[in-house]
């Protein structure tokens, strides 16, 4: 591979370029593509029309070595994907028996009868290298102008992903040639500060280097800190992005959720597999949510009982025993409630931790006293019960998704002993 190997990205569809779905395969690919040492000349889409992904494509591949495609590779009407490239290249599709094949076996091993519009899968420009879809029905292809080449995917993630990795990255090492250097990156998740601020606090040690690059990539309501780094040998690739996390660690020690690009609910869960603890929610302004989180990760029944989304008074005091009084004296949005709801969670749950939010998720029902994005959070165990406030107000959706951030965290820092963020009174 070239050492200044570049890349242009283009997605195809017209669904993309009309708002009906979020591109997710441009930040994909480059990610996958900056993970190896290929940088990013630029990126664009364009929607099902021929004559704009052929122009598309004499751009993209004018720009760069290397041109990576998803979308439009499908079976319907509306595919243009692999006709525009023939186009491109001044010639004509043709059936890949092969490829047909491989479709066939796949509608086999799934029980089902190919449909003959999926033979137009395997119509593919001729002259040019297929990518076998092991995750799908389309194949893939590359094609090649004047030294530089261009690699199409299906827009399915599922089935991009893989085969970027499985298939095209070897073509690519096999027609350009390596470097001989490695490329490696580890992703640092960050809670609790602004990427301004963030960006301050590391600003003299995010400034690129010939081996290091430091990408600040917000994903609400974190910042993803990820560490591209290029060495002659693994050894030594490893210890530059060892440094930098170091680095990193001793500025926002308290902030860092994980150093190797774990979210916040599987770090939950390993605290708990780790201390041979189960947790049980009782979630009122999240409704659920935070339950959602952590049964995203494998193996959470371990130590995950359940969440109690008691949305109601009556259901707080039914099944958590909050008492009356507590609600009619302090209110459902209160310390007092919180700390009554997590005793109570972890009692029902039978577990060693319960873990309570409770709040004003907005745009109604806020007051001077306690304004819409006001929330209060509950951990009990068997020997303490604390509760702390927050107010992070905002349009509905986001104050409760920071609301069941802030739960999880506020555990996370219960388990290490750091400083509890918040309010206590």
């Amino acid at each position: 591979m070239s050492q200044n190997l570049s890349a242009w990205i283009l997605t195809i569809g017209n669904e993309i370029i009309n708002g009906v779905i979020t591109d997710t395969n441009r930040e994909n690919i480059a990610r996958e593509l900056r993970a190896v040492g290929i940088s990013i000349r630029g990126m664009a889409s364009v929607g099902d029309k021929e004559e704009e992904i052929v122009e598309a494509l004499r751009y993209g591949m004018g720009q760069a070595d290397l041109t990576i495609c998803s979308g439009g590779l499908g079976p319907t009407e509306d595919d243009k994907t692999a006709a525009s490239a023939a186009m491109f290249l001044g010639t004509s599709v043709k059936l890949d028996e092969e490829q047909l094949q491989r479709i066939k076996d796949r509608f086999a091993t799934w029980g089902r009868t190919m449909s003959s519009s999926n033979a137009k899968q395997a119509m593919l420009p001729m002259n040019c290298i297929p990518i076998p879809n092991d995750y799908g029905t389309a194949p893939g292809f590359a094609i090649e102008q004047n030294g530089r080449y261009g690699l199409f995917f299906p827009g399915i993630p599922a089935e991009l992903l893989p085969m970027l990795r499985e298939q095209g990255l070897p073509l690519v090492w096999k027609l350009l040639g390596s470097s001989g250097k490695v490329f490696k990156n580890k992703t640092t998740i960050v809670y609790g500060l602004s990427e301004s601020r963030l960006g301050e606090i590391l600003s003299d040690i995010s400034i690129d280097t010939d081996n290091c690059h430091l990408a600040f990539l917000p994903r609400f309501p974190v910042i993803r800190l990820r560490i591209d780094a290029v060495g002659l040998t693994e050894s030594d690739t490893c210890d530059i992005i060892r440094e930098k996390q170091q680095q990193i660690r001793a500025r926002i020690t308290e902030n860092i959720i994980s150093e190797d690009g774990f979210m916040i609910e599987e770090v939950i869960v390993r605290m708990l597999e780790e201390r041979n603890l189960t947790l049980t929610l009782a979630e009122s302004i999240t409704g659920g949510l935070i339950g959602e989180m952590l049964t995203r990760v494998p193996g959470s029944s371990k130590t995950f009982m359940g969440s109690i989304v008691s949305y109601s008074n009556g259901l707080k005091t039914d099944l958590l025993k909050v008492s009356p009084d507590i609600i009619a004296h302090h209110g459902a949005v209160s310390h007092e409630c919180a700390r009554s709801m997590a005793e109570g969670a972890r009692l029902a749950g039978g577990s060693n931790i319960g873990l309570s939010v409770t709040g004003i998720a907005g745009p109604d029902g806020g007051s001077p006293e306690k304004p819409v994005g006001t929330f209060f959070i509950g951990i009990s165990t068997n020997d303490h019960l604390v509760s702390r406030r927050y107010l992070m107000p905002g349009k509905r959706e986001w104050v409760k998704t920071l609301a069941a951030m802030q739960a999880l965290d506020l555990l996370r820092r219960n388990f290490l002993g750091l400083r509890l963020h918040g309010k206590e009174n």
